[in-house]
């Protein structure tokens, strides 16, 4: 008995580190392909879904070393990956994680680290002034005994209006479908605020 669950230990590492490779040789793909386009929208498309793409391979590295998915080991590892993006911008990123939960299913967890890691790749990439540094924040917090939120934060650049967050630019428009497909919540900042959250409902039981 005890040998088979290493067997299957084993089966979804190895599948772990293949889904790494493919993540790997996309990017490299992408790459090539943006060298050989001379229209510079479809260049910048293709280098922002490389750097995403990038993220979640630096991501799912960095979860293969841990023994337990859990949220919290999760966004440790989206928030290690995005300190590439980051810090050459001067940027200090933060992880903030309150009572870790245990009551998650892979597929939420997968889909809350996919969610946070575009919210806060979309903040380092909009949030800031060209060379003005600042601060982004990943959180986690239970809300009560049921309820767990999740979000990013900044100091950056306060949004235009309210209707330009309303809408599905920005990168948002992911973002509400792959909360939607785990039954969350989106809720977007209040005037003056830059804090966009991600409320699930979790058992522990």
């Amino acid at each position: 008995m005890l040998a088979s669950a290493c067997d299957h230990d084993l089966l979804l590492r190895e599948m772990g580190h293949r889904c790494v490779n493919d993540l790997q040789l996309v990017v490299s793909l992408l790459a090539l392909q943006g060298r050989r386009t001379a229209n510079i929208e479809t260049r910048q498309a293709l280098a922002d879904t490389m750097r995403r793409v990038a993220i979640l391979a630096d991501a799912r590295s960095y979860l293969l070393k841990e023994s337990r998915l859990t949220l919290d080991a999760a966004l440790r590892a989206i928030s290690e990956a995005l300190r590439s993006q980051a810090e050459p911008r001067g940027i200090a990123l933060r992880l903030d994680v309150v009572d870790p939960v245990l009551g998650l299913s892979t597929k939420q967890i997968t889909t809350l680290a996919l969610v946070i890691n575009e919210l806060a790749t979309n903040a380092i990439k909009h949030a800031f002034h060209v060379d003005c540094g600042g601060h982004v924040t990943l959180f986690s917090k239970r809300l009560d005994e049921r309820t767990l939120c999740v979000g990013v934060d900044d100091d950056g650049i306060p949004f235009p209006n309210m209707e330009d967050h309303r809408r599905d630019g920005m990168g948002l428009g992911l973002a509400r479908r792959l909360v939607d497909s785990i039954g969350g919540l989106l809720i977007m900042p209040l005037n003056g605020s830059k804090c966009v959250e991600v409320r699930i409902s979790f058992d522990d039981g």
